[in-house]
């Protein structure tokens, strides 16, 4: 089943409208859109988010499951992007190396964060949004002169 849907990236960003994404089997590109850039997942209005951000990687394991794996750059750019990808909250940013992500992850790319919902849980774009509102919003990395700074929730 060529181009199946094998899970959501669902907004989850306080104060913003919720909107999922689908991701399909092989990269999906995060970052901002250009008249030049179109990737998959598109951040507006976020001015710490790059072009070329991020990607998401979805592949079949040995038992044909899908996984999940993230990296903070892109073979267009060749480097990391400026601001950093950071998961659950954690002000510690992506390194070279990508990680592995599970159902319920909060990705976050500039200031604006993702809920990963997966096949295996969710069965359509409308479950996968119900499902993500259940998540706890995590800390925010905000920046301050190129630091990364951590906000933690009350």
């Amino acid at each position: 089943m060529e181009n199946q849907v094998a899970g959501w990236l669902v907004l989850h960003t306080e104060g913003k409208e919720v909107i999922s994404f689908e991701l399909k089997e092989g990269k999906n590109r995060i970052g901002r859109k250009t008249t030049q850039n179109s990737p998959e997942i598109f951040i507006d209005g976020d001015l710490f988010v790059s072009r070329n951000h991020a990607v998401l990687v979805v592949r079949k394991n040995e038992k044909t499951e899908y996984e999940y794996i993230i990296a903070d750059n892109t073979e267009i750019q060749g480097k990391p992007s400026l601001n950093g990808t950071y998961i659950n909250g954690n002000s510690e940013r992506l390194g070279e190396s990508p990680v592995k992500l599970k159902d319920g992850d909060t990705i976050q790319i500039g200031l604006t964060k993702f809920v990963l919902k997966t096949s295996t849980v969710a069965i359509n774009a409308e479950d996968a949004i119900k499902l993500a509102a259940k998540v706890e919003y995590t800390n925010t990395v905000e920046f301050e002169n190129s630091q990364a700074v951590l906000r933690k929730r009350c």
